[in-house]
């Protein structure tokens, strides 16, 4: 009889392993894709665990050559895409005795300068004299990477349970008023500033008596470019995810890069402190709205006196457009050595 050849005996005794691993991935695929899920909700949850506790303590995460070392990798990559910040002024103005809430503008496409120029001012308390935490939209600590690192550096979610908690400590917070409201309609080509209807910030400050403290950020807005006609995808973007991400480009026209920002000269510009009085756990309408035209005057100063120096020509001449989500009217503050304020009631 007729013997096998050498070559088809060893295909019959040796199994055809790619076969057989081809034959059980698609079993193996799901359960391995499910494993690695619940790990990282399982970190995702010991994380904010470990979030929480320092909100609760009042402590940073980690140890501080962390943070410092996170900034100055971050910085690095801003001076290798060309951002830099190319001055700084109003420090001076800054009594650091005391305690304050710091609100910064412009909101930006992402909160690029915050995070990746200035993380270390809060971690070494620059110019307040002791830490303060930036805050964010709490969905931004779910997610993974942004979530460890924006806690690693100071960051807390913006909830009204995490401000309480710190401030009631006596720690120092730094918010965005317009929030994602305003992320939302951030443009290139204009300045804006947009406050909530109830105005919160400014309740929380006069519930603790403590002054607010502007910074202006100028190049925020110029780090990279709206693409205009995609804002029913922006909307819908929000309600899916929580998240407020306008369609832009960055360098070399990535889209929705925020990694690759255009090359921009930031000028960051401090204001001196608004005062709010004595603290008042239930001021009332008058008085927050009598703290908040200060506050108006006191961002429209900082702005106009810098806008011509620190902006794009066209940008500046178009000023900076106020905009309140309750359509109350915005007064115009009139000054000889600044334009009128452009102003909407949206």
């Amino acid at each position: 009889p007729h013997k096998p050849s050498l070559e088809a005996w060893r295909r019959r005794s040796v199994p055809d392993l790619p076969r057989q691993a081809r034959a059980m991935a698609p079993a193996a695929l799901p359960q391995r894709l499910l494993v690695a899920l619940a790990a990282i909700g399982a970190f995702t949850q010991w994380r904010l665990s470990v979030l929480r506790h320092s909100i609760r303590i009042g402590k940073p995460v980690g140890p501080l050559w962390l943070p410092l070392l996170v900034t100055k990798v971050l910085r690095l990559w801003s001076w290798l895409m060309g951002v830099t910040v190319k001055s700084e002024s109003g420090a001076e103005l800054v009594d650091q005795s005391r305690r304050y809430m710091i609100t910064w503008h412009p909101h930006g496409f992402i909160v690029y300068c915050p995070i990746f120029l200035l993380a270390e001012k809060s971690i070494v308390g620059d110019p307040i004299g002791k830490p303060w935490h930036c805050t964010g939209a709490p969905v931004l600590f779910n997610v993974p990477i942004m979530g460890d690192t924006l806690q690693v550096l100071n960051g807390r979610p913006v909830d009204k349970k995490s401000l309480e908690s710190i401030m009631g400590q006596g720690g120092t917070v730094a918010v965005q008023p317009g929030g994602m409201a305003e992320q939302k309609v951030t443009t290139h080509e204009q300045e804006q500033a947009m406050f909530p209807a109830n105005l919160g910030f400014i309740r929380m400050a006069i519930k603790y008596g403590t002054p607010l403290l502007i910074v202006y950020i100028f190049g925020e807005n110029q780090l990279f470019r709206r693409v205009s006609g995609f804002e029913r995808l922006t909307e819908m973007f929000f309600k899916l995810s929580g998240m407020a991400l306008p369609l832009f480009v960055g360098k070399a026209g990535l889209p929705v890069s925020g990694l690759t920002p255009r090359a921009t000269d930031v000028h960051v510009r401090w204001g001196a402190p608004v005062e709010v009085g004595e603290p008042d756990a239930n001021p009332s309408d008058d008085k927050v709205e009598e703290v908040f035209q200060r506050y108006l005057s006191e961002l429209c100063r900082v702005f106009y006196a810098n806008a011509q120096e620190c902006l794009p020509p066209d940008v500046a001449a178009r000023g900076l457009k106020i905009i309140r989500l309750d359509r109350k009217p915005v007064p115009e503050f009139a000054a000889s050595d600044r334009p009128p304020v452009a102003r909407s009631r949206l």
